[in-house]
């Protein structure tokens, strides 16, 4: 886990927008979904809900930035 990847989930949670975010971050989106992956990856849980509406904090997500 990096700090960086840290920093993407905050401003994602901030923006509600994986899109947004991206933009606010000066990255592209599927490299900002790539860092979520790989973080959601390491830690062995699903931090998001992605739903064409927007995405949510998932529970494990809620306890992981808390």
């Amino acid at each position: 886990m990096r700090i960086q990847q840290l920093h993407y989930i905050i401003k994602i949670v901030e923006t509600g927008s994986m899109n947004e975010a991206a933009k606010q971050l000066f990255i592209t989106q599927p490299s900002l979904s790539n860092a979520v992956r790989d973080l959601e990856s390491e830690m062995g849980i699903d931090i998001f809900n992605r739903n064409p509406k927007g995405i949510t904090l998932t529970k494990d997500g809620v306890e992981f930035l808390s």
